[in-house]
């Protein structure tokens, strides 16, 4: 399908209640996904980790619900997952065709009162909590974020840990949940979207029948997040005792994607010219200049491009040989991003880029779970579900210009830098 025709296929309406709902008719496999984002994020939150529970407890279904949702939708062959980012959280569910209906009655329940209790609150509390420690088991866990937010950014909002802590989950009641959940989670903050092998206008009557008839509530008034950036230089260290190897990760602002998408275009293009694979321009350098290898990776988001409201940040991460100091590796890819703001990158090394951005976003939209949770955070964010097929026009459109730009912005004299020392704690753990 054309991008041209994959766009017209979109359609877009909105209840009496507020709720925006988006519907992709795809009929290439004999199956539907629903997705549900909610306008609401750990920017959101006062207790760290607090809107990453509160997608945990989701998951109990709707109030009188016999089961939980994991066993309900997977009781009709499906399966179901859930995220929580900056801006939104976002539930989502692939199911048979046959089953949409099913599953759609199940994402309303949930939106029209979830079945919270104590004894949930607890239970997933604890299951959070036990989230953070297998993170922190892991080489490398928790690096780059959430440990490089609070070096770049200064507001709690921006700054703390979304993933939860222990201490700031310890205590939720369910009165602040039942809070939490009648000023965020109303129709009028969400957005339901439904793609794959249905059929527009049944969907859309299945929609307003099981969804309608949700009270309508306010949506939380907008907030922004903006905060100066840094003045110079700001620098911050961690320690992980289980990482072989020490790593830097570079963090700098970014331009508001809402006001200007192209940028982040370039920015994303950028990323795949430093760091793509062992032959990009920064391990190259290194490895011609100090004869050492180099593990590089960037990209545009915290998570991922366009995947938030202002501020975000472009991040490069860089694991590398005890030996090779960390300001060579810094000088290194300062001088990478000086020679690209001066003279752009190669027409082939651009071409080469922009294809490996456009493959890795049509394989992603291979996957019917991702492309339905791609047209719900774009209407959401940015109202404009059409931006996931006009993706790859947007990459091929990038100019030499607009990447030396992007390099450009990316100043040595206005950035975070996170040092991660390898093996620090291992002889206070074998004591």
């Amino acid at each position: 399908m054309s991008a041209v025709a994959a766009e017209a296929a979109i359609v877009r309406h909105t209840l009496g209640n507020g709720l925006r709902v988006v519907v992709a008719e795809e009929r290439s496999a004999p199956v539907a996904g629903v997705a549900v984002h909610y306008g609401v994020g750990f920017r959101s939150e006062a207790r760290s980790g607090f809107a990453h529970l509160f997608e945990h407890l989701m998951f109990q279904g709707g109030a009188g619900a016999p089961d939980d949702h994991f066993h309900q939708v997977e009781s009709a062959g499906g399966f179901c997952n859930a995220s929580t980012r900056q801006d939104y959280t976002d539930f989502y569910d692939v199911v048979p065709a046959e089953a949409l209906e099913h599953v759609l009655a199940l994402e309303a329940a949930r939106m029209r009162e979830p079945k919270i209790t104590q004894r949930a609150v607890r239970t997933q509390a604890s299951v959070v909590k036990e989230e953070i420690l297998g993170k922190l088991r892991r080489p490398y866990g928790g690096f780059p974020w959430p440990k490089l937010s609070p070096v770049l950014f200064r507001t709690f909002a921006n700054a703390h840990d979304g993933y939860g802590d222990h201490a700031a989950l310890d205590g939720v009641t369910v009165a602040e949940c039942a809070e939490f959940f009648d000023r965020c989670y109303s129709p009028s903050n969400a957005v339901l979207t439904v793609a794959g092998d249905v059929d527009v206008r049944r969907t859309l009557d299945a929609v307003e029948r099981l969804f309608g008839s949700i009270p309508a509530r306010p949506a939380p008034a907008a907030v922004s997040y903006g905060e100066p950036e840094p003045d110079g230089v700001v620098e911050g260290e961690c320690a992980d005792p289980l990482a072989p190897l020490p790593a830097i990760a570079v963090g700098h602002r970014v331009p508001d994607p809402a006001a200007s998408p192209r940028a982040h275009i370039a920015l994303s293009v950028l990323a795949a010219i430093l760091a793509s694979n062992a032959a990009s321009r920064l391990p190259e350098r290194i490895r011609r200049d100090h004869g050492q290898a180099v593990t590089v990776t960037a990209r545009a988001g915290l998570f991922d491009l366009l995947d938030a409201r202002d501020p975000d940040m472009w991040i490069l991460t860089a694991v590398h040989p005890h030996e090779l100091d960390r300001r060579r590796v810094l000088d290194a890819l300062d001088a990478e991003l000086g020679a690209i703001a001066a003279a752009g990158p190669a027409p082939g090394e651009l071409l080469r880029a922009r294809l490996r951005q456009r493959t890795s976003h049509h394989r992603s939209l291979d996957h019917l779970a991702n492309r339905v949770r791609m047209l719900g955070r774009f209407e959401l964010l940015y109202a404009d579900p059409g931006l996931t097929t006009r993706l790859p026009e947007l990459f091929d459109e990038t100019t030499v210009e607009e990447v030396a730009q992007a390099a450009l912005g990316l100043r040595a004299d206005s950035r975070a830098v996170l040092t991660l020392v390898p093996g620090a704690g291992k002889e206070d753990e074998a004591r």
